[in-house]
């Protein structure tokens, strides 16, 4: 095992050092044989449950059906959702082992004055609806980053970094080559989250115990077209959190109540959502897409 040398400069933000650890623990001169064989330890059951399960989500989750507020509508009324393609099976499956290679990669770089916690239960923020039998109850945090040692850890981050936000919330995205391209560019308090990674990232951010809604949380995306490619962690900030907060609370409230907010996520992102809703020539992704085409509401 070969931690993270010590750079010329402290790395100046989180996303940086989180770059740096990745790229040196897969190194297979630095990969810890022990932090690698915990990884293995679980990847087998993960990918007999990627290829043997349906992946069908029946209850509202922190990843699942959160992007638009008539996708939280529908499956709040129990609207069956839309069938994932036979075949998504393989790209669960290698998503998973690019994740566990991943957690062995900051396990076997971390320095001194750091710890990572990896695959991290949680509760859900109190915001978060009650209903055990429309949402889950429960989640999992990828990584969440501590520094335990300030004057130790000032050697690898930037000392006003560690000061104003000593933890940081950590969550991988496998990626294919044009998803990890838009992902470098993305503009997050503007471009369309079709897949909900915001979503996602707000309500771990905001759960007890990691706490780091106001410090911004890290989407780390990985090529899985490329592998070659370095990790690309990218800050999304406080403010786009605090919005997107903003935004489940109200479609939570709407699903209650039952009012069908309509085409929200069209009309926030008008032609930019087409890929993701199946609109014009776009796939659409949404597990709701064909029942929301038939009842427009514009």
């Amino acid at each position: 095992m070969t931690f993270l040398p010590k750079p010329a400069k402290p790395y100046p933000t989180w996303a940086k050092f989180v770059q740096a650890l990745h790229t040196h623990g897969l190194s297979i001169k630095n990969m810890d044989t022990a932090a690698l064989n915990l990884a293995l330890v679980e990847i087998p059951g993960l990918i007999f449950d990627a290829m043997s399960q349906r992946n069908e989500a029946k209850v509202i989750r922190p990843s699942a059906f959160l992007a638009c507020a008539r996708q939280t509508f529908y499956a709040h009324q129990g609207q069956p959702s839309g069938d994932m393609p036979d075949n998504i099976g393989t790209t669960f499956a290698i998503g998973h082992v690019l994740h566990q290679l991943s957690y062995a990669a900051l396990q076997s770089a971390m320095p001194p004055g750091f710890v990572g916690f990896y695959e991290l239960p949680v509760t859900l923020p109190d915001w978060w609806p009650k209903d055990a039998m429309k949402y889950n109850q429960k989640g999992t945090v990828d990584t969440l980053l501590k520094v335990t040692d300030s004057e130790v850890a000032a050697d690898y981050l930037a000392a006003d970094v560690i000061e104003a936000h000593p933890k940081q919330l950590v969550d991988f995205k496998s990626m294919g080559g044009f998803g990890f391209k838009k992902h470098g560019k993305a503009l997050f308090d503007h471009d369309p989250d079709g897949f909900g990674y915001i979503s996602q990232l707000t309500v771990y951010a905001d759960s007890p115990g990691v706490d780091c809604l106001g410090s911004g949380a890290i989407m780390a995306g990985i090529n899985r077209d490329s592998l070659t490619q370095p990790l690309k962690p990218r800050l999304v900030t406080a403010d786009v959190l605090e919005a997107e907060k903003a935004r489940l609370i109200a479609a939570f409230e709407a699903a209650a109540n039952q009012e069908d907010p309509g085409e929200e996520f069209l009309m926030r992102h008008d032609d930019a959502a087409n890929f993701f809703c199946g609109r014009g020539s776009g796939k659409g992704y949404c597990a709701f897409k064909e029942v929301c085409r038939e009842q427009p509401s514009r």
